[in-house]
């Protein structure tokens, strides 16, 4: 990984600019413009490719108190990845439903009845203390008391400092700033963006950024393959009758 300096200066080179010696600070507006559309390299490259870099080692838990049915998500949540599955300790084989559809979750809530296993969705609400609206997952019906449903998400916070603290809200801040996914990425998107303020012709450029991060995200693509043939789903039928032995005239 590279500094914020480095992948400026080289940028710069790229755009035939003299490289700057420093960047955050610069009086120059050449520079604070690329500063600018790195800034926006990275912005964009986060929301189209899962990142390796940006998932966690460990995943994330709710744990249930048999009343509550919403949790808020971690601070920095980007979104689910590198799949939208929830799993309980209680039945750990299964994956969790969801999201549900709205007006399903509104019919299963009229039932008479339990339904046997939990349904989710993504929500906004205000977490327990806070008035502040933030991202949730509602859970119906509520989780038990002591139940653990565990997730992998992605962070958003793709900045860190030189010492590896992450910068929330994200934003370049020092020259020192390192950025968590490929530095080639942000280069590329800075100058065909750079080049395109200024109204010059960057669709080589913009080629270049589109290539690469073709390339460069497609590597990090950690999802099960998709089967192409037929699916028949488990076999959940036995020839004969099932029986516990307990009755002799089988």
């Amino acid at each position: 990984m590279v500094a914020l300096i480095d992948i400026i200066q080289g940028a710069a080179r790229r755009v035939s600019y003299p490289q700057p010696s420093s960047a955050i600070g610069t009086t120059d507006p050449n520079i604070a413009l690329l500063i600018d559309c790195a800034q926006d390299a990275g912005d964009d490259a986060v929301e189209r490719v899962d990142w390796q870099s940006l998932k966690l080692v460990n995943p994330a838990q709710f744990v249930g108190d048999g009343t509550t049915a919403a949790f808020a998500l971690p601070t920095g949540f980007k979104r689910l990845s590198p799949s939208d599955v929830f799993v309980s300790n209680l039945y750990p084989t299964w994956k969790l439903p969801g999201p549900v559809a709205e007006g399903d979750l509104l019919r299963l809530k009229a039932l008479p009845m339990a339904i046997p296993i939990h349904v989710w969705r993504q929500v906004g609400g205000t977490a327990i203390g806070s008035g502040i609206v933030v991202p949730m997952i509602e859970f119906f019906p509520p989780l038990g008391v002591g139940e653990i449903v565990t997730f992998v998400y992605a962070k958003g916070m793709w900045i860190a400092n030189s010492m590896g603290g992450l910068y929330s809200p994200v934003k370049w801040n020092a020259d020192s700033d390192i950025s968590l996914i490929h530095e080639r990425i942000i280069r590329l998107g800075a100058v065909w963006r750079w080049k395109r303020r200024k109204g010059f012709d960057y669709s080589e450029e913009m080629n270049d950024y589109e290539g690469a991060l073709d390339r460069l995200g497609g590597q990090e693509d950690t999802l099960a393959p998709i089967g192409m043939s037929d699916d028949i789903g488990p076999i959940d039928t036995w020839p004969g009758i099932i029986t516990d032995n307990s009755d002799t005239t089988y």
